[in-house]
């Protein structure tokens, strides 16, 4: 019997052409033209070819759009932030919290579920073409791999990546991230190691971080940032992407004990995203996302343009603050805020169950008398006590206006801290002055107020002066109308 054998060639040939259809590769497969971009990453490294001809792995491969949105220089390194060891079919990839990549320096990816979406980190995972499974370089023997097509590159971030960092590397050693010599962050790692809150960025498991950059943190805000609000700035348990978190949805930060309870949520205006951080029923403070969506091994990490600004539960919302806050919020109150910290007299505001009436001299009048030469008679600490009064309820400018009335317009007696105070509170066209020896003090802001009691701000302390140089034989200057 005669055989025609270029009808078996044929039959062979085709056979062979659908098994390559049927088996081919995710190698392959990024071959094709709408995956280019990512191609051009895999042709220019070594290694990430290797694994993909002969590893188990899981690839997120970026559509060529992403690519046209990613701003930064590409580097063939970048492919092992797609790669994974673990293959993860689309069912286990709905129960997965995390995977690390083929380079275990580099931080983990993160898998965030919204209804029948899938994210990783801040990238959408795309129904079509995904959960592509297939084998390496031979055949029905190859390793197991599967492909998800994505919407973003995803990214590290950090330039030369060590031991997977977490938020605590980042906070301490920022220069090591691909984020610019702007974006500096000392301010707020100096406060969190005054706090000794340094083992909260460096905690295990899944959280987010809200870190504010230099820029945004003044003297003042330096001051104000104490253990509260910087664990206000923290949520726990949460890993949350700008993309993926429901807007305007509040999430509970670490700042939730008996005293203060802060809530967080991501705000959208113009394709913006602002965090807001909302404590105890009072004023919400917005701040936005400078740089979002940084990985680590311990969650995810945003840098913010300013602090978060927190209160206590007991705490009415703004402006009525307790006094020391008042202080260090008001950057014309600066120089009594220092004398009060250097000297400890600040302590004096812990007190509970008490009320404070407290004259506060602008700074610029200090300012003043510099320029003349002059320094106080007195020591720091006597000239901040003369200026408190310590009592069951605050004094207001006009219960002062009338106590100096009922006294016939002449001084009255006020027991303060540094003993009993002397003066005469005047009305004049709808200003008031505090007359104390031969000085005529203006009251700038009278009625400052706190939850503790009553500032009144004052165009010059009752102080008494003298030359430095001890000129006029070192006589005080009493004779002064401010």
């Amino acid at each position: 019997m005669n055989y025609d054998f270029s009808v078996f060639t044929e039959i062979s040939n085709i056979y062979s052409f659908l098994s390559f259809l049927r088996y081919k590769s995710i190698y392959q497969k990024i071959q094709e033209t709408q995956h280019s971009d990512f191609n051009a990453l895999i042709r220019t490294n070594r290694a990430a070819r290797l694994n993909l001809h002969y590893e188990p792995l899981t690839v997120f491969v970026p559509e060529n759009k992403a690519f046209d949105n990613y701003n930064k220089d590409l580097d063939s390194s970048l492919a092992f932030y797609h790669m994974s060891y673990e293959v993860k079919t689309l069912t286990l990839l709905r129960t997965t919290n995390s995977m690390s990549t083929v380079d275990l320096d580099n931080p983990p990816l993160w898998f965030t579920k919204v209804n029948k979406d899938i994210y990783v980190n801040n990238a959408k995972i795309l129904g079509n073409n995904s959960n592509y499974m297939s084998r390496g370089r031979n055949g029905d023997m190859g390793k197991q791999q599967v492909l998800y097509i994505i919407d973003e590159v995803l990214d590290p971030v950090i330039k030369y990546p060590k031991f997977s960092p977490n938020a605590y590397d980042l906070l301490s050693s920022i220069e090591k991230w691909d984020l610019g010599a702007t974006k500096t962050v000392t301010k707020f790692f100096h406060k969190v190691q005054e706090n000794n809150l340094l083992n909260v960025y460096k905690q295990t498991g899944g959280h987010t971080f809200f870190i504010p950059v230099d820029s945004g943190i003044d003297p003042h805000k330096f001051k104000m940032i104490n253990k509260n609000i910087i664990v206000g700035h923290v949520v726990p348990h949460y890993i949350l992407f700008t993309r993926p978190t429901e807007k305007n949805f509040a999430y509970e930060s670490m700042a939730n004990n008996e005293f203060v309870y802060t809530v967080v949520s991501f705000a959208e205006q113009n394709d913006t995203v602002f965090v807001r951080g909302v404590s105890n029923g009072g004023g919400g403070f917005y701040s936005e996302i400078v740089v979002p969506n940084i990985p680590v091994k311990n969650g995810v990490v945003h840098l913010i343009s300013q602090p978060l600004g927190t209160f206590k539960r007991t705490l009415k919302p703004f402006p009525y603050l307790p006094i020391l806050d008042k202080i260090t919020n008001d950057p014309e109150l600066d120089v009594f805020y220092e004398m009060g910290e250097k000297t400890g007299f600040n302590k004096i505001f812990e007190k509970e169950d008490v009320s404070f009436t407290y004259f506060i001299p602008k700074d610029s009048s200090w300012v003043e008398t510099r320029k003349h030469d002059l320094e106080p008679t007195d020591n720091d600490l006597a000239i901040l006590q003369r200026h408190l009064i310590v009592s069951s309820t605050p004094y207001s400018i006009e219960q002062l206006v009338s106590l100096c009335r009922a006294n016939n317009y002449t001084d009255i007696e006020l027991a303060t801290q540094a003993g009993p105070l002397r003066i005469n509170v005047l009305k004049i066209q709808d200003e008031y002055f505090i007359k104390w020896h031969k000085k005529y003090i203006k009251v700038v802001r009278p009625d400052y107020e706190c939850t503790n009691g009553i500032i009144h701000i004052l165009a010059g302390p009752m102080v008494h002066f003298r030359k430095t140089d001890n000129d006029e034989e070192g006589r005080p200057q009493k004779n002064c109308r401010w």
